[in-house]
């Protein structure tokens, strides 16, 4: 017998010996017993009380909207931490069925005259981020969250005249989320609502410059590994001869919807933005995102956009534009 195997014996013979002085109503014998389990046993046989197995632990909610936005307790994780917000990608490669060579606007301060060479082949980014700033914002219930949202596109296949960044959109904003957590039937939860400030501008000179702020409502709804969000939005207004877009809610609309899915390592996302409720003609946008498992948190990405406002600078140009590159972060 080697050193060992007389260590598991000797462990053995005292877990009896201990459990025989405890059946006799000795508890203190009970301490010699190393295993956790065993040696509660035997401190219940030795006052005589029934032992019971200890009853499993409640799984925590697998909630997608919770584990983005510390809904619940055991996702809090504190202000001041950088946390994924929007979808952050690469498209290698964006081809778009129609170039925007002329940007207008109503404004004749934002109408371009000379047509600009627009390649329809670009590459395209985004990276977006968010932190919280203030958890408890009444009580124990709201948090108050700061989010950044940028998209590039960039002419980097246009040799001719130096690789140009052709737009860049900047959105910052600010919300106040809330969990509500409520049941919506058919086993639907309306988990959360917020109301923030967004402003949105490409930061560009005259006739490019294109801006608009808005308080934006959101209503989020899950079920398993769906997600559905609802978002109104209200445009805050500007002096006319301010206002480098003052249509733009004729192409852009009162508010989209986005709905996400989660399909084992693959996620689809489907966002659709309508002019119906403003009583004008349709001119939304519909756009499919599809991230493909490439290695570990490397997804392969592609991207399919038909109708308005693909960027600032094209918010009532109509293209189809279709791009793949990677993806580090999704929207669930």
């Amino acid at each position: 017998m080697n050193a060992t195997q007389r260590l598991v014996v000797a462990g053995l013979l005292m877990s009896a010996g201990a459990q025989a002085q405890a059946q006799a109503g000795d508890p203190s014998a009970c301490a010699a017993v190393a295993d956790n389990t065993e040696r509660l046993a035997c401190y219940d046989e030795a006052v005589g009380r029934p032992h019971k197995e200890a009853p499993p632990q409640p799984q925590p909610d697998n909630s997608p909207f919770s584990a983005r936005w510390e809904l619940d307790a055991e996702d809090k994780k504190g202000t001041f931490l950088i946390r994924p917000y929007k979808p952050t990608y690469l498209l290698l490669a964006r081809w778009s069925n129609s170039p925007n060579t002329t940007p207008t606007s109503p404004n004749p301060l934002n109408a371009v005259t000379t047509p600009n060479n627009v390649d329809p082949a670009e590459a395209k980014y985004q990276i977006s981020f968010k932190t919280k700033l203030w958890e408890g914002l009444f009580g124990r219930h709201g948090d108050l969250w700061m989010g950044y949202t940028q998209q590039s596109n960039w002419q980097v296949y246009n040799k001719r005249f130096s690789s140009p960044f052709r737009e860049t959109d900047y959105e910052p904003e600010l919300m106040a989320v809330f969990r509500t957590n409520l049941d919506a039937g058919a086993g639907f939860k309306l988990k959360m609502m917020s109301l923030g400030l967004n402003h949105q501008s490409n930061g560009r000179s005259q006739p490019y410059s294109r801006s608009w702020n808005r308080i934006v409502g959101q209503v989020g709804i899950e079920r398993d590994n769906f997600a559905l969000v609802i978002r109104p939005w209200l445009r805050l207004s500007e002096k006319t001869s301010k206002d480098d877009n003052p249509d733009i809610t004729s192409y852009l609309g009162h508010g989209d919807l986005q709905a996400m899915w989660q399909v084992g390592e693959h996620g689809f996302g489907l966002t659709l933005r309508s002019t119906l409720l403003s009583g004008r003609e349709s001119r939304g946008s519909a756009q499919f995102d599809w991230s493909i498992p490439i290695h570990r948190n490397l997804k392969g990405y592609l991207q399919l956009f038909t109708g308005y406002g693909e960027t600032l600078i094209d918010y009532n140009h109509r293209q189809t534009t279709f791009g793949l590159g990677v993806s580090l972060v999704d929207w669930l």
